[in-house]
């Protein structure tokens, strides 16, 4: 779109704007409030869109951040005050759409992961291992991708977000499927500890001696003390000694 385009401009025609698959969907509490916020100080921003045809090949109105806020307005029959913004293809929707929500509201990781997910196969992926396995957004992260193996919380927590994530461990949905058997058995121990667990289960498992149904049997002959634990440290060692069999 070109600069000297006219960018602001206001509409009660609701049905102009459409709404992006990457985008979060459509929470009627969130509108709920915003109409509320209306009732009282009527419109106080504007909604942000672009013009691409990028998504299906028709050039259309999209909505970048406001989405809930056109649903409010159309509610209380208000006109939409929207701008036009740049984009140049979906990588740069999906990170738009991100930067725009975050000041609302933060997005969450899978949050990212279904708004990658439509331009990036690798995320559609691990969305699917999520819909099968009860396991973290990180923890599968860290499991597909074999380049960090395991490298903390904060290297995967980044690859998801900016769109950078890959899968490159061939063994990844077995190792999903391995690891959720001992999630499930894990149950409410301390987070960090799960996450002690994941390092080491990433290390032993092609490991030429690991056995999988021993170190599920280790897991129950422990879990007791594992369930008590809350130091990182202490458990990581605990964990290499009395659980995993390689």
């Amino acid at each position: 779109m070109k600069k000297s385009i006219i960018q602001i401009a206001t509409t009660t025609d609701y049905s102009m704007f459409n709404y992006l698959p990457m985008n979060r969907n459509i929470d009627s509490a969130q509108v709920e409030k915003l109409v509320q916020s209306i009732r009282e100080m009527g419109v106080t921003r504007q909604v942000i869109c672009i013009k691409t045809a990028v998504i299906d090949g028709e050039l259309k109105t999209y909505v970048i951040d406001g989405q809930h806020l056109i649903h409010a307005c159309q509610r209380e029959d208000q006109p939409v005050e929207y701008r036009f913004i740049e984009v140049s293809d979906k990588a740069d929707i999906i990170k738009k759409i991100a930067f725009y929500n975050n000041s609302s509201k933060s997005w969450q990781l899978m949050d990212y992961v279904n708004a990658w997910m439509f331009d990036i196969p690798d995320y559609l992926t691990l969305k699917k291992f999520k819909n099968l396995y009860n396991l973290e957004p990180l923890m599968i992260a860290n499991i597909c991708n074999s380049e960090i193996g395991y490298n903390g919380v904060s290297s995967a927590s980044q690859l998801l977000k900016t769109g950078a994530f890959r899968i490159s461990n061939p063994n990844a949905e077995a190792m999903c499927k391995g690891f959720s058997d001992m999630f499930i058995k894990i149950g409410k121990a301390d987070r960090w500890v799960k996450h002690q667990f994941l390092k080491v289960f990433i290390k032993s498992y092609d490991s030429p001696g690991y056995n999988h149904h021993a170190t599920l049997i280790n897991v129950d002959k422990n879990i007791n003390q594992i369930k008590t634990m809350t130091d990182m440290v202490t458990a990581m060692t605990f964990i290499q000694k009395n659980v995993f069999v390689v």
